[in-house]
């Protein structure tokens, strides 16, 4: 099977029938346009993120020119190396003041709503999933602030350029998106440190046998992963809401938020998949994958999976278990998980007390994206009903 074209506009609009159908006839195939084996079942999904001895997200283990190790970063080691990494940013992570960041995202949500309330329509994406999201994940890390709209557009470039083996000339905005970005941390070098992830990870460095350098591009890649995929999960959740609205009206009920944020997540996760190396030759799913080769594990297909979610294309806010991968699985979880999890409570939050029921206003709009699916504009009007809405 070499048909998936994930850039495809009916699969950019709705990839999950496409998924359904590789799922039942070619779980696992090679496709010559991505050069890579593609994953469609949760066990095979599952089975790859969890086996770092045989799939390696350090693609240097599996014979491929990785660079100098120095360019390393949290998503790009495996154990051992990865280990005191890892402990280190998970400690950090829970020292901080977690409660308080999403009290604040909540409130900041709530005022950004009550600002759009009597325009006709504004875009959820950019006026509030953005601004929420990066001022959320700079308190968390403990660093200023940058223009949200001229980071948002540097952020989106990085996210396109993800893209540019299927799309060649996504591939120089994304370079010089990424200088810029490297030019913003680099600044924050220089700054007096605040309290946050940022100072005590630095703190704890040296003790850990950790270095420096691999602090720094773990926090890059934190930084702009806790945005994007924070920004996806918050506005995919919402656009979910919005077509399901008996469902925010079940999430009043304080036993359903924590399994329902879950169920969001699992219903339309922003990241549709990620890649690992294989190690050693290795029979997957009835095929052979050789040392060397890649593999694209689809997280928003397995979580679709029936074997493993009965009614699958439901959203079942009471599901449980709820183990989906839309924020990975392993040791590689996304860097952003909580922060995804807290800004959509907050939403959530900021939804129920919004001062009117929150509705489409038009259709969403999606670049052609294949690695993060999420609306890039979602116009919405607060006003009731009858009123006039325009795009």
């Amino acid at each position: 099977m070499d048909g998936y074209d994930p850039l495809d506009p009916a699969t950019v609009a709705d990839p999950h029938p496409v998924y359904r159908r590789l799922r039942e006839n070619t779980p696992v195939f090679f496709s010559e346009r991505l050069d890579a084996w593609v994953l469609t079942r949760y066990a095979d999904c599952h089975r790859v993120l969890g086996d770092t001895e045989g799939f390696a997200a350090d693609w240097r283990r599996a014979g491929h020119d990785g660079g100098p190790a120095s360019v390393a970063s949290m998503q790009e080691l495996d154990p051992p190396e990865h280990t005191p990494l890892r402990r280190l940013f998970t400690t950090a992570f829970r020292d901080q003041d977690l409660d308080a960041i999403g009290e604040r995202a909540a409130a900041e949500a709530i005022a950004a709503l009550e600002r759009c309330a009597d325009r006709t329509s504004f875009d959820f994406t950019a006026e509030v999933a953005r601004p929420v999201a990066l001022s959320a994940v700079c308190r968390l890390i403990g660093v200023q602030e940058p223009p949200v709209s001229s980071f948002a557009a540097l952020s989106d470039a990085l996210v396109r350029g993800m893209d540019a083996g299927l799309l060649p000339e996504v591939l120089e905005p994304a370079l010089a998106a990424r200088r810029q970005i490297n030019e913003l941390i680099a600044s924050w070098h220089t700054e007096a440190p605040r309290p946050g992830l940022l100072r005590e990870v630095l703190a704890g460095a040296g003790p850990a046998g950790v270095s420096e350098e691999a602090v720094w591009n773990s926090v890059r890649v934190l930084f702009l992963a806790g945005f994007s995929t924070t920004v996806g999960a918050a506005a995919n959740a919402v656009l979910a809401l919005l077509e399901h609205p008996e469902a925010l009206e079940r999430m009043r009920d304080p036993a359903l938020l924590a399994t329902g944020v879950d169920e969001l997540l699992r219903y339309d996760g922003p990241v549709q998949g990620t890649s690992r190396a294989c190690v050693t030759r290795t029979e997957l799913g009835g095929a052979v994958i050789e040392r060397g080769q890649v593999v694209l594990a689809l997280f928003a297909a397995a979580n679709r999976d029936p074997e493993r979610f009965p009614d699958p294309d439901a959203l079942v806010l009471d599901r449980t278990p709820n183990r989906h991968l839309s924020l990975g699985w392993g040791p590689h979880a996304c860097s952003g998980a909580i922060l995804a999890r807290l800004i959509i409570r907050a939403l959530v939050a900021a939804l129920l007390k919004a001062p009117a029921p929150m509705r489409l206003a038009a259709a969403p709009t999606r670049a052609p994206r294949a690695t993060l699916r999420y609306p890039d504009t979602l116009p919405v009007t607060l006003r009731p009903a009858g009123s006039a809405v325009h795009a």
